[in-house]
């Protein structure tokens, strides 16, 4: 079934088109999720909540998609990391004790090991390795940025540089990660 098809039968048959829109991305919405909340971290109670969350919430949000800005597949995943996000940034709150070096060693941990049977274990351990090529502060700009869900400023004061400074550094490290990766300049 294609997505102008799903689109169609969630506003004919709500109830219906859940179905098969979960039946067709609930392994990727997972795959996001288990991606940012790392199994040492949360548990499988934790993350089949921020699956459902984001199913709800797309179907909350339907009105709002427009198919001319990106795939139902892409919508759903944006979705999925920002309420994984949130629930990092939930937890954040909750226990702000631990320190990067325990972040990094559990994230790079995670990205090394094998995911369940998702097929991204080497994408991600050739990612990781890039990350790690970055050095510092690069390195842990990236991991907080995309990995903490850390916005600019609060990297800013955790670092000690300027707000500008870390988006400027964010920018040149993705620039260098496409061209570590092969990717284009």
């Amino acid at each position: 079934m294609g997505e102008e098809e799903l689109l169609v039968l969630l506003r004919s048959d709500p109830e219906e088109g859940m179905r098969c829109l979960m039946r067709k991305y609930a392994g990727l919405v997972l795959t996001v999720i288990r991606g940012r909340l790392v199994p040492q971290s949360f548990c499988d109670a934790d993350i089949e909540d921020c699956v459902a969350e984001t199913f709800s919430e797309f179907y909350c949000d339907l009105g709002k998609y427009d198919p001319a800005k990106g795939s139902l597949r892409s919508w759903l995943c944006v979705i999925a990391r920002n309420n994984a996000c949130d629930r990092l940034r939930q937890r954040d709150k909750e226990n702000r004790t631990v320190s990067l070096e325990d972040e990094n060693a559990t994230l790079f941990e995670s990205a090394l090991c094998d995911d369940g049977g998702f097929g991204e274990t080497e994408d991600r351990q050739m990612l990781m390795r890039a990350v790690a090529q970055l050095g510092e502060p690069d390195k842990e700009i990236i991991i907080r940025k995309f990995y903490l869900c850390e916005n600019s400023k609060a990297i800013a004061k955790k670092t000690g540089l300027t707000v500008s400074n870390v988006d400027t550094r964010t920018h040149r490290a993705i620039k260098k990660l496409r061209e570590i990766l092969g990717g284009a300049k």
